[in-house]
């Protein structure tokens, strides 16, 4: 399983909490990752299918990234 947390904790030293907050959302929006609350009450992230997709095309085309800026926003207000 996808383990945002993992990653927020890798790169907070280099980037803002408020960057990471920001590009997490982003990642909701675009339809990316799912948020939930789990049964403690925690936030969690999960890939969705489109998220599984764009991981599997990023692993078998590292150069797609960059193009992740084209994927729409799914116009949900988070």
């Amino acid at each position: 399983m996808f383990d945002i947390n993992n990653l927020i904790e890798k790169l907070e030293d280099k980037f803002s909490p408020e960057i990471l907050n920001d590009a997490v959302q982003g990642l909701v929006r675009k339809g990316i990752l799912e948020q939930y609350i789990d049964q403690d009450g925690s936030f969690k992230f999960e890939l969705t299918d489109l998220g599984i997709e764009v991981a599997e095309d990023i692993i078998n085309d590292p150069i797609s990234f960059l193009d992740m800026d084209d994927i729409q926003d799914d116009g949900m207000d988070n």
